[in-house]
């Protein structure tokens, strides 16, 4: 029993590393700070730039950091993230980074190692909502389902 304790103990520790090393979530491990080249300059056109990123991290919690994977889209001009259209929780706030996101929307986005300050709105126009999951379901090639339709929306403006 002692020894699979010390196995344990000796996996989270080498994980923790990793995380913290790679400067951001591991996979479906979440992680701290993502680590980055800050953007600067215009705002990029999210359409093409997001047509072939299958996933961006997502880091909320400025004052503890905190960040996951996500997908993420561009339309008509912004970009938006799901909470998540294939697995997890019915109730979005019990994702730790979407709790996160409510008490303060301040999020930090690393995309293909460039990291831009954002601020989450949550999208309430339901159409929009329901063109941007269909977007990232054809683009993640999955098929919609009871999680689908429960999968809150934020549109990522500029800071």
């Amino acid at each position: 029993m002692r020894n699979h304790s010390l196995a344990r103990a000796t996996a989270v520790s080498i994980i923790s590393v990793l995380c913290i090393a790679c400067g951001g979530p591991l996979g479906p491990l979440a992680g701290g700070k993502l680590s980055g080249t800050e953007h600067t300059g215009d705002e990029p056109d999210w359409v093409p730039l997001m047509a072939d990123i299958e996933q961006i991290q997502l880091e909320s919690n400025p004052n503890d950091p905190y960040s996951v994977n996500v997908w993420a889209t561009g339309h008509d001009g912004e970009l938006y993230v799901p909470t998540s259209l294939i697995m997890g929780p019915d109730d979005p706030t019990e994702r730790t980074w979407v709790a996160n996101v409510m008490a303060n929307p301040d999020v930090r986005l690393r995309i293909e190692g460039t990291v831009y300050p954002r601020t989450a709105v949550r999208v309430t126009d339901e159409t929009i909502a329901a063109d941007v999951r269909n977007l990232l379901l054809a683009k993640h090639e999955e098929t919609e389902d009871e999680h689908s339709d429960k999968a809150w929306v934020f549109r990522m403006d500029p800071r």
